[in-house]
């Protein structure tokens, strides 16, 4: 699978990180409510058609419906809440490209790591990771507690590819973190 992720200067690229960031909202959504028996796989091909540099700009936008529509069956009341809390806002990737250089660095790797998961067999295992690493990005979370959670993908055994020396991302900082 090839990631190439940048801050987004096309129609379709600000389109995948709008996929990105309800994706992120989905996930977010399962910590408090219960997954219906679509939501891993809703998750998984919504991050693998995110990851597609070639994807359309059409079926970024059908797929964030889909993954709109999931979360409101995962969390119903939400969608009408008089006093939204957040939980289950989706990611402004935008807060992503701005961050500070190092805590970019790290979320586009980790983010890498999660569409790199979602492109393998599913396990229960698998299907965990991609919900908290999903979670993962929208929190601000200094480097310190990113590296962990980096370092953590880093050892996963379905992740023998040689991921994080690659340079994935096209306007993450060139510093290396680890």
């Amino acid at each position: 699978m090839n990631h190439t992720f940048s801050a987004p200067v096309t129609a379709a690229q600000r389109q995948r990180d709008t996929l990105l960031g309800a994706l992120v909202g989905l996930a977010r959504s399962t910590v408090n409510e219960p997954k219906t028996e679509d939501t891993d796989r809703i998750l998984a091909a919504g991050l693998r058609l995110a990851a597609d540099p070639e994807a359309a700009e059409s079926a970024l936008l059908r797929m964030t419906d889909i993954v709109e529509t999931e979360k409101h069956r995962v969390a119903p009341n939400c969608a009408s809440c008089a006093m939204p809390c957040g939980n289950t806002s989706n990611y402004d990737l935008a807060r992503l490209w701005g961050a500070p250089a190092e805590i970019c660095a790290l979320k586009v790797r980790l983010l890498s790591a999660v569409c790199v998961l979602a492109g393998q067999k599913t396990t229960a295992q698998i299907q965990k990771e991609i919900c908290d690493d999903l979670f993962v990005l929208a929190e601000d979370w200094d480097t310190e507690l990113l590296l962990s959670i980096v370092q953590k993908q880093k050892s996963i055994s379905c992740l023998k590819t040689n991921l994080f020396s690659q340079n994935l991302f096209t306007n993450a900082p060139q510093k290396t973190i680890i």
